[in-house]
């Protein structure tokens, strides 16, 4: 997703939710085991990764937050006071998971911190604030989504933002399941049946988060091609639907026709099928206003006046 929207940077109105991407993808390629265990040496050891990995996931949340404040907010105040709101909480959560990692013994390299070292006052506060903080995001998108998502026209943008709705609330769902499995992990063992249901839950709400936030961001910048497919499949089944009436009406005129040869699959497979219909439709209509004693049948006439709406966009 970081690569496909590398064109937003130069873009401050989608700056957001391009930093948002950059900072998803590096936190989930670092919550990878191998890349994990191979970087934190790096850091300086002792689980410095895991502070790096969950501020990266802290800060994709908040700028992601700030995209969606920015898409569905017009007034400037409402804007601001939001935007200031997701700082002011932003920095609390940053300072509050900082000072978790650093006053808890972590030296040895984990990925699973909360379930490892959750006993630890340090690494609760670590785990539940930043925990909090995400849930607040998710929740309040969630709202700003079901407020918004009405109201707007298009349907590539609504069938969007359900698809981000739906994924945030999966992702909800995979916090929920962690924090289960940090509590349950001190009464029950890996093996039993509630851990391993926890942890399999993990896996599939994980996935289907990831999957339909992704779909539902890009899906709105595919509205513009569906929109022109949708569009130039229509010109061709009128290619089709108008070749009799053309045929019918341009006979014995050919002075007004650039191209009398008959239909056939080079105009149904075009190039450019709405230039071609609106060259048909320009030629019927020479062709009625050349020679008035033959008018076009009612079912004609009313073929070509919606194929003239059609091509203005009525």
């Amino acid at each position: 997703m970081a690569i496909v929207r590398l064109t937003a940077v130069v873009d401050p109105r989608r700056a957001q939710l391009f930093r948002a991407t950059v900072f998803a993808a590096a936190a989930c390629t670092l919550h990878i085991a191998p890349v994990y265990y191979a970087v934190d040496p790096v850091l300086g050891g002792h689980n410095t990764v895991g502070l790096v990995l969950l501020l990266f996931l802290l800060t994709g949340f908040w700028q992601f937050r700030a995209a969606i404040v920015l898409a569905a907010f017009t007034d400037n105040v409402r804007r601001r006071h939001q935007l200031a709101l997701g700082n002011s909480a932003m920095t609390v959560a940053g300072i509050a998971v900082t000072v978790g990692f650093l006053t808890s013994q972590v030296d040895r390299a984990d990925q699973n911190l909360p379930i490892t070292y959750g006993d630890q006052p340090g690494m609760q506060l670590f785990l539940w604030s930043g925990s909090l903080f995400i849930l607040w995001v998710c929740l309040d998108i969630m709202l700003i989504l079901r407020r918004r998502t009405a109201s707007l026209h298009a349907v590539a943008f609504r069938l969007g933002f359900r698809l981000i709705g739906l994924g945030i609330a999966a992702f909800c769902l995979m916090l929920v399941d962690r924090l289960l499995s940090g509590m349950v992990m001190a009464a029950h063992d890996g093996s039993n049946s509630p851990i391993s249901f926890l942890n399999t839950l993990n896996g599939v709400t994980e996935t289907s988060a990831v999957v339909l936030v992704g779909f539902g961001v890009v899906l709105p910048r595919l509205g513009g091609p569906i929109k022109h497919l949708q569009r130039d499949l229509q010109a061709r089944w009128l290619l089709i639907e108008i070749h009799t009436t053309w045929r019918q009406v341009t006979t014995g005129t050919h002075d007004v026709v650039l191209n009398p040869n008959e239909i056939s699959l080079l105009d149904f497979l075009a190039i450019k099928p709405v230039r071609r219909l609106h060259r048909r439709v320009i030629e019927v209509r020479d062709c009625e206003f050349k020679r008035p004693e033959r008018p076009l049948r009612p079912r004609s006439l009313a073929l070509v006046s919606h194929i003239e709406d059609a091509l203005i966009g009525r």
